[in-house]
């Protein structure tokens, strides 16, 4: 599907649209929050369908088009995701033609990134590399993600990091064939906890430079770093996507970058079940959600740099669709 397919889509306006309501449990009670109606549509560039926890994924996709979801991306991680390329692709067309015909048309526009988490690479084989190669020929795959480097040790799952020198050949061998293959790239980079030196993201600078970035693009995925660190990417031709945590209260830092980033490199993501923005921060997040980061993040923006809230969601749309449905 070529991206005017996606510029069409359609979007329900304020004026029609019924608000989906997310209730949140407190210890003073529940407290219910409607999602915000935006005029621009919003596409979720990074979520994880096969990941919810109490979540059923055609229902996840019917809210997310009634909240303005108008496209998304998910993911396929032939290491980490406990099924073969086959059951994947399987299961993912099935979980599309039951939204079909339940009349969504967000249905028509989910695309897949195949690729291997930084936590896997120590396995990395020949095998999965072809496993890669073979999602590529699938219409529904439009590209490579989530690949990168996590130098943190993550506690709550007991997951070290894998060696550095590893991680980075494997984000290598990956993103040559996103090179050679002309097609776009999503990069999982995660410092290690003082996180002062960002040591991830300095080596998959060097990674970058020396590999290449894809003609059809690159993003920095969850981007959660200051300005200073964006804009090295930004020079290489990166764009940057920004989800729920960008909202928290102590993220400041997130938002001066995203009022500096430059429009035609802004997206915005989910990275659900992970995450959910504020004020509904603490639920199990889903694409629709990402109504309340867009709009906060496109409000707090306009109020530095006095652009149209609007014309920051529609641009962040529009780079989107270049992006995934070329």
């Amino acid at each position: 599907m070529g991206s005017s397919t996606a510029a069409n889509a359609a979007r329900p306006t304020a004026a029609c649209a019924t608000p989906l309501v997310f209730t949140k449990h407190t210890k003073r009670g529940d407290k219910t929050y409607a999602a915000p109606v935006l005029s621009a549509p919003l596409f979720d560039t990074h979520a994880h369908l096969t990941c919810f926890w109490t979540k059923d994924p055609v229902e996840v996709l019917m809210r997310a088009e009634a909240a303005g979801v108008t496209a998304l991306v998910t993911l396929f991680d032939p290491l980490g995701d406990d099924m073969s390329l086959a059951a994947y692709r399987e299961q993912l067309r099935g979980w599309l033609d039951s939204a079909r015909a339940a009349g969504s048309t967000l249905a028509d526009r989910v695309r897949y990134l195949v690729g291997a988490h930084p936590y896997g690479a120590p396995d990395y084989t020949d095998a999965t590399h072809a496993l890669l190669e073979e999602a590529l020929a699938d219409p529904l795959c439009a590209g490579i993600g989530e690949i990168g480097l996590d130098y943190h040790y993550d506690a709550d799952d007991d997951i070290a990091a894998a060696p550095h020198d590893v991680q980075m050949a494997v984000m290598a061998r990956q993103l040559a064939l996103a090179v050679a293959r002309d097609v776009p790239v999503e990069l999982h980079l995660r410092n290690d906890a003082d996180g002062e030196a960002r040591a991830a993201h300095a080596d998959a600078y060097r990674v970058l430079a020396q590999v290449g970035v894809p003609r059809a693009g690159c993003v920095l995925h969850c981007f959660g770093e200051d300005r200073a660190t964006m804009e090295r990417f930004l020079e290489l031709g990166c764009h940057i996507a920004f989800g729920g945590a960008a909202t928290f209260k102590r993220n400041e830092h997130i938002r001066e970058a995203f009022a500096a980033c430059p429009r035609e490199r802004l997206l915005f993501e989910t990275d659900c079940p992970y995450m959910a923005p504020e004020p509904i921060r603490g639920l199990e997040c889903e694409p629709a959600m990402i109504a309340f980061t867009a709009d906060a993040l496109a409000r707090d923006r306009a109020t530095r740099t006095g652009e149209d809230p609007d014309i920051i969601v529609r641009a962040a749309w529009d780079n989107a669709c270049r992006l995934f449905f070329r």
